[in-house]
């Protein structure tokens, strides 16, 4: 019961004027949401959320049974994404983090049934990217649902229409249009191009990143 009348409070306040919208998710839900934070008419359900300073969530977003979900100061989401999870399964993660000046385009899917970090100053976009944090494994005699784990590191660029299923991206990555990308990318002392299906390391530039970045 009291988890229905939650779920029409998350509901409601779809609706409401941006400060009686904070004011409840903070008095009633008891969500971390600092200052000058903008959320427009999206639907958010989650168990814990904590949204730093300036960050920004538009229109038409959908955010549904993530279990934990977090944003930086001065990121966002902009208008018409999907982030999806499942409470079913009690040992699945369910996380989302999105790091500091981090965006997120519209139209993007994220499956949040496993862990999805998305780092500092970091852009998916373009649009229609899907994020894939679970699946079928084959580890023992029957296939069964698996929770994955996505890493996006820092100052990272993902381009449209690009597949990610739990898979790691190092810093300073781009990810070319319409990419797949399924496993672990390690650490380069230069910027670097990842494309094609499935993604490989296409492009290496000749700038040398400093240890500042």
């Amino acid at each position: 019961m009291l988890m229905k009348i939650r779920h029409l409070w998350m509901f409601a306040a779809v609706f409401l004027p941006l400060p009686i919208k904070l004011s409840l998710y903070r008095r009633l839900l008891g969500w971390e949401i600092e200052e000058n934070v903008k959320i427009g008419f999206s639907y958010i359900e989650s168990d814990h959320v904590i949204i730093g300073k300036n960050a920004v969530i538009g229109n038409l977003n959908i955010i549904r049974c993530v279990k934990f979900f977090q944003m930086g100061a001065d990121s966002s989401v902009l208008n018409l994404n999907q982030f999806f999870g499942c409470r079913n399964d009690l040992k699945w993660p369910g996380k989302l983090i999105i790091g500091r000046s981090a965006h997120i385009m519209s139209h993007h899917f994220i499956d949040v049934n496993g862990q999805v970090i998305i780092g500092n100053n970091t852009v998916i976009g373009g649009r229609d990217t899907h994020f894939w944090s679970h699946g079928l494994t084959y580890a023992s005699s029957e296939p069964e649902f698996t929770a994955f784990e996505i890493m996006i590191g820092e100052n990272v660029y993902i381009g449209a229409r690009s597949t990610l299923i739990g898979c790691c991206i190092p810093d300073n990555a781009v990810v070319g249009a319409g990419s797949v990308v399924t496993k672990l990318f390690p650490e380069e002392n230069c910027r670097f191009l990842i494309a094609g299906n499935p993604a490989t390391v296409k492009k290496r530039y000749e700038t040398t990143l400093n240890s500042s970045i």
